[in-house]
């Protein structure tokens, strides 16, 4: 028989960035923006194996937390991947209402999609600058330097920018753009035996 993994319980630590004080936020609200396989490789870095599973609703109620392990509200959601059709995240998004956007689904495998899931994952985060009420919170769950830019414009704006991630991976360059870095156990992403 095998047991059932019980879901983890972990408030994630937490440490300031160096961006420039954002301006009064309009809501509570998060914009959360997923790139799958830069946290995927961070992944195996810290020495998890190719068969760790992400269920993208428990990241994704991970990521939208506050530093003190507080829920906040979704507005919207940009994974940049695939996400299965049974993972929990469409309950999550079913339940919360929040819009959902999807990464760019070619038929190319490889580099070049992830380049092109990057890419619009940029495109998606600098249009939710100029679309959405702001200034608000964009939690970026990623560790690369590719999203400097639209962090800065970001900050630019008046936005709070945090990068919600494991503790492998994270770019300094990312330093001066964020305003809070906060670190996910990967245990409490981890898709659970059904």
């Amino acid at each position: 028989m095998s047991k059932k993994k019980k879901a983890a319980t972990i408030i994630p630590s937490s440490r300031p960035g160096r961006a420039a004080a954002h301006g009064e936020l309009v809501n509570k609200g998060v914009h959360v923006f997923v790139d799958d396989q830069n946290l995927f490789w961070g992944l195996l870095n810290a020495g998890k194996s190719r068969n760790y599973r992400i269920d993208f609703g428990r990241l994704l109620i991970n990521a939208a937390k506050d530093s003190q392990g507080n829920t906040r509200f979704v507005k919207s959601a940009y994974i940049a991947g695939v996400i299965p059709d049974d993972d929990s995240f469409w309950t999550v998004a079913e339940k919360q209402g929040f819009k959902v956007m999807r990464g760019y689904l070619s038929g190319s495998p490889g580099h070049q999609r992830s380049k092109q899931d990057d890419a619009y994952l940029v495109t998606e985060i600098t249009s939710t600058l100029y679309e959405q009420d702001g200034p608000s919170t964009i939690v970026l769950v990623a560790g690369d330097a590719d999203y400097v830019p639209p962090l800065l414009k970001a900050g630019e704006k008046g936005w709070r920018t945090e990068v919600a991630f494991i503790d492998r991976g994270l770019s300094s360059a990312l330093e001066a753009v964020v305003h809070e870095f906060r670190t996910m156990n990967s245990a409490s992403i981890e898709l659970l035996s059904k």
